[in-house]
């Protein structure tokens, strides 16, 4: 029939079968329209139908073939578009009769019942939101009727869209609208949160059932609008209550749904850091003025609130990188804080701990400090129960942790100013617990802040291995000359630049060179003096007597003692060899020593009942006399040296700081505009932050305090009122 000769029936055929399948849609729609449930009837007949079309158009393939090539522009005889005076476009059998179904069916339903269908499958989706049961099934073959009914079109989504996904949208926002305000109108924002986060969950699973793919996203987003998005700040006002309360599984829910809407976070993430600085702050308020003189205090609970609120990113927050960097915020604000508690000071206190942990029998102090008092006030023997893990690590895995907190310090050279003065105390009076161990720090420092940063903390190791072999050079020195000394000495030469001891700050390094050393140490000195001029020639040596130590036998009493010692109290005692009462303007002038140096020399000898004084306040007429009487348990004894208080020493410091951070900052301004040649005032205070950076944070006043400086010095000039050049 398709190929007859001379006019095949290609047209005839296929207008009668549009035919029967305009009538058959036209029964079909009145045999659905009887049903008071339209869309189960809808359903059944939809499959049926879909079905049968596939199977006739398969029949029909030479003809679809036929009518393929006609609308391709192919050679034939008639290539008119449609059949019947154009009431049927020509077109693949399948596609004619979803064609047909969908005008004589879904628009006849529409435009002459009130869209019954879909008032209908609407109604079952409410009734499924309300918890009753619907047909999923039902539904889903409805609203897929809607694309495949158009599948053969430029636009086969048209269709659901405008039939279904648009009036959807509607629905969804009106039902949970409603719901929403319900729900909060209860007033238990946790409630509210769990019930949102289960419908949230139900709408995913029920778009999965129902809807296209395409439209998973905005109906998802419309439910946001209404159950997220309209009550963003109800949410965000409960959550410091939230952290308060330790309410986590309710800062889950608030997290989770907040992630959802645009900049949702924005506002929870401020309050979260807040909190965590405020918690840190608070830490450092309670440890009040006791910070420097224990900074395990310091160190071990600000390293608890930061592992507490780690886990929570990582438990609460689904590890979070936007809550873990706010607490990295946090507790940088908390070790840089200097305004809550003056005497926390961050860097200082960090590098103090590192000193308590690198000192001999640093683990036997943590045990001491854990004794507890009986009802008399006197300690117990027994030992209390250590409340942290942190108490059974070694020192490593301690200062391991402490580099957590380091790592959150901006003023960097405040820490290395300190660490590397301690240091140099450890190194020269040998009460570093392990070299391994302080190797280890360094190594940790530089990885961290670079080469430079510990380039003067190895330098003062390499110091005591010469030294070591600069004694053992000065043994054989005195053999080979036939030189005896009458007391043991040893010596330490240390570099001038890398060593932080011989500031000018400290007002000891030309003063203490006055001191009038004992005769008994005279040979020792001038001998070693004439042996490293001869090796070293060009070097000077400046001896730093406020440093040296040393022991010294009394045997005047009825046993003997050996009584370990700073240089100034062993010279101020040695003076006594010849008279039994000095006073102390006598001890200052024969000792060479300031009166303010002999006065706090004095001091441990006299609290150790090893001398006595007329009088209980000490001046240049108190008069002192050795202790004939003095008797202790033990034969070695150690008095502390006449060092500085921590208040003294942490000044003293700070001065020395303030002074390396000019210097660096003009290096800094000389090497940039030696590059650049010309800036202006904006680019250059830049330029000279971000260079800065990582060592400390200078002050944009200091800056151009070192600035003028260098226009003073001509490294530098101002051309313009804000343009500086560099002079060559």
């Amino acid at each position: 029939m398709c190929n007859a000769i001379p006019r095949p029936f290609t047209d005839r055929l296929f207008a009668g079968i549009a035919e029967y399948i305009d009538k058959h849609t036209t029964a079909i729609c009145e045999k659905i329209l009887s049903h008071d449930d339209i869309v189960t009837a809808y359903a059944h007949e939809f499959e049926q139908f879909e079905m049968a079309a596939g199977d006739i158009s398969r029949g029909c393939d030479y003809l679809n073939r036929l009518i393929s090539q006609t609308s391709m522009g192919s050679s034939g005889t008639d290539r008119r578009p449609t059949v019947i005076d154009g009431k049927y476009r020509k077109q693949n059998v399948q596609a004619l009769a979803l064609s047909l179904w969908k005008s004589n069916i879904l628009f006849t339903i529409r435009d002459r019942y009130q869209n019954r269908l879909f008032y209908q499958v609407f109604e079952m989706i409410r009734r499924d939101r309300d918890g009753n049961e619907a047909s999923h099934s039902t539904i889903k073959i409805v609203v897929t009727s809607l694309v495949q009914a158009n599948a053969f079109t430029d636009q086969p989504l048209q269709l659901y869209i405008e039939e279904f996904e648009r009036p959807y949208l509607v629905h969804t926002k009106r039902y949970f609208e409603a719901e929403a305000a319900r729900e909060m109108a209860l007033g238990n924002i946790g409630t509210f949160m769990k019930k949102a986060m289960e419908r949230l969950q139900q709408e995913i699973l029920r778009n999965n059932r129902y809807c296209h793919s395409t439209s998973h996203r905005r109906v998802v987003k419309e439910f946001e609008a209404q159950y997220i998005a309209a009550y963003q700040d109800r949410i965000v006002e409960q959550f410091r209550n939230m952290l308060l309360e330790e309410r986590f599984k309710d800062c889950t829910l608030a997290y989770s749904l907040l992630s959802r809407i645009p900049d949702g976070l924005k506002y929870i993430l401020s309050i979260y850091e807040e909190y965590v600085a405020r918690l840190g702050k608070d830490i450092l308020a309670k440890l009040g003025h006791s910070v420097p003189k224990i900074p395990k205090a310091y160190v071990d609970q600000l390293l608890n609130l930061h592992n507490k609120y780690y886990n929570v990113n990582n438990q609460v927050f689904a590890s979070d990188p936007l809550f873990t960097a706010a607490v990295d915020k946090a507790f940088r604000t908390i070790v840089n804080d200097t305004q809550t508690n003056a005497s926390a000071n961050g860097p200082e206190t960090l590098a103090r701990y590192c000193d308590m942990m690198m000192r001999k029998n640093a683990g036997k102090k943590d045990i001491s400090s854990s004794t507890t008092l009986d009802n008399n006030g006197k300690k117990k023997g027994n030992l209390r129960r250590p409340e942290n893990i942190e108490d059974f690590m070694d020192p490593e895995e301690k200062l391991l942790k402490m580099i957590t907190l380091f790592k959150y310090v901006e003023d960097k050279d405040v820490f290395q100013k300190f660490y590397s003065r301690m240091l140099a105390k450890r190194l020269i009076y040998s009460t570093s617990s392990s070299e391994e161990l302080e190797m280890n720090m360094i190594n940790r420092l530089k990885e961290i802040c670079g080469v430079e940063y510990t380039s003067k903390l190895n330098k003062m190791f390499t110091d005591m291995s010469l030294s070591s072999d600069l004694n053992n050079s000065f043994r054989d020195y005195l053999k080979q000359n036939s030189y005896k000394l009458n007391v043991g000495f040893d010596i330490q030469v240390l570099t001038a630049g890398a060593w932080p001891l011989n500031q000018k700050d400290d007002g000891k390094a030309t003063e203490a060179n006055k001191i009038h050393i004992p005769i008994e140490l005279e040979k020792s000195v001038t001998y070693f003096e004439s042996f490293y001029g001869e090796h070293h020639s060009g070097r000077k040596l400046l001896w730093q007597w406020n440093l040296a130590r040393g022991e010294l036998r009394l045997t005047y009493l009825d046993r003997p003692y050996e009584i370990q010692m700073g240089l100034f109290q062993m010279v101020l005692l040695l003076l006594f060899n010849s008279q039994i009462t000095l006073s102390v303007s006598e001890l200052s002038s024969q000792s060479g020593l300031a009166e303010l140096d002999t006065l706090r020399s004095i001091k441990p000898l006299i609290d150790l009942k090893l001398l006595e004084a007329s009088s209980t306040n000490y001046n240049s007429s108190t008069q002192l006399s050795l202790n004939m009487a003095f008797t202790s348990k033990r034969t070695k004894i150690k008095v502390a040296a006449a060092a500085q208080t921590e208040q003294q020493e942490s000044q003293t410091a700070r001065k020395s700081i303030d002074e390396d951070r000019r210097m660096y900052l003009q290096a800094a301004i000389v090497r940039i505009m030696k590059s650049r040649k010309a800036l202006t005032h904006v680019q250059l205070v830049q330029e000279i932050i971000d260079q800065t950076r990582s060592r400390f944070s200078p002050s944009v006043i200091l800056i151009k305090k070192c600035i003028e400086q260098l226009i003073e010095k001509q490294f530098i000039a101002r051309e313009e009122r804000d343009t500086y050049t560099y002079v060559a």
